[in-house]
């Protein structure tokens, strides 16, 4: 197992608990109100990735250099990171987790995110702004760390550091690969261009492209079917016979999702479910040019159903 130290002490200041509500969340118009989204530009954007990921790095840049123009880019190992801390004119891509509170319930947020770092006023003071980020379907066993660090007030730096070493080494996170982080980066390069926003949306679509799956294929990757095929049904749940989602659907693995992700030749429409603690967020991401075509957060409803599947099919139905 890898071990490093990271100098970056991450900050969610500006995540408002109403922002999880997209999967992928950018602050361009916020950012573009003072000169953060500029100076942001000015930047060369470092992105890490987990450790096995490497092995992927052709892959991963590859995704990387199709979606992301708006600033130049490196892949650094995270280890890296402190090096580049002290230094101005980075931006930083990494993994973190944070936990947001709401009356009686808790979530855990494990989220791939995009950090501005500027001088502070005083010396050795900075500035962190978080201009983006991703939420991540984690593991049951990162999602207790996140818990143990957001619990304990004190030892939180060696919590820091145990949550910043699952992460990067440990931690599995079944909607990140290659594939999935082409739509992710398109959708947070677009966004800040544009200076525009995104965090509160509990359901868009677009309504030229969704009705195109009454007649193609919508695929889905296989980590969605085995969650669905593990779920135990609860004792009280009304025994409800949902029509089927009758139209074209193909199961398949990560491997093969990257695999026409990044041809070149090859147009799919796939599906992702992303899991909190208590919340599902289902969207729907269009390979042709890596654009989402439709979202749907589901509050206190983390669990796949295929009535998930049938609220795409009302829309397209609907848009008919």
């Amino acid at each position: 197992m890898k071990h490093y130290k990271l100098s970056l002490i991450i900050t969610f200041l500006i995540l408002l608990s109403s922002a999880i509500k997209a999967q992928v969340s950018y602050f361009g118009e916020e950012t573009g109100a003072s000169d953060k989204l500029e100076t942001f530009k000015k930047t060369t954007t470092l992105f890490t990735l987990q450790y096995s990921d490497y092995a992927q790095k052709e892959k991963f840049e590859e995704v990387i250099k199709k979606t992301w123009t708006i600033t130049p880019y490196k892949i650094i190992k995270p280890e890296d990171l402190a090096k580049y801390d002290t230094l101005k004119n980075y931006s930083f891509f990494y993994f973190d987790a944070f936990l947001e509170k709401a009356d009686t319930i808790t979530n855990t947020n494990v989220v791939y995110g995009l950090k501005l770092v500027t001088p502070g006023k005083q010396i050795k003071e900075k500035n962190e702004d978080v201009l983006a980020y991703v939420t991540l379907f984690a593991d049951v066993y990162t999602n207790l760390i996140v818990k143990e660090q957001g619990m304990k007030a004190s030892g939180r730096r060696s919590l820091k550091a145990k949550l910043l070493n699952t992460l990067y080494n440990n931690s599995r996170f079944v909607n990140w690969s290659p594939g999935f982080l082409a739509g992710y980066l398109k959708q947070i390069n677009d966004g800040l261009i544009l200076k525009q926003s995104r965090s509160l949306d509990y359901q868009f679509y677009n309504k030229v492209r969704l009705p195109d799956l009454a007649k193609q294929t919508l695929y889905v990757p296989e980590y969605v079917r085995e969650i669905f095929s593990a779920r135990k049904p609860k004792l009280d749940e009304p025994a409800i016979i949902q029509e089927p989602y009758n139209y074209k659907l193909k199961f398949i693995s990560t491997a093969e999702l990257d695999s026409l992700v990044l041809n070149e030749n090859a147009a799919i429409k796939y599906l992702v479910y992303t899991q909190r603690t208590f919340d599902k967020i289902i969207s729907v991401y269009d390979s042709k040019d890596d654009r989402i075509i439709y979202q749907r957060f589901y509050f206190q409803n983390p669990s796949f159903e295929m009535s998930d599947l049938n609220n795409i099919k009302e829309v397209i139905k609907s848009l008919k």
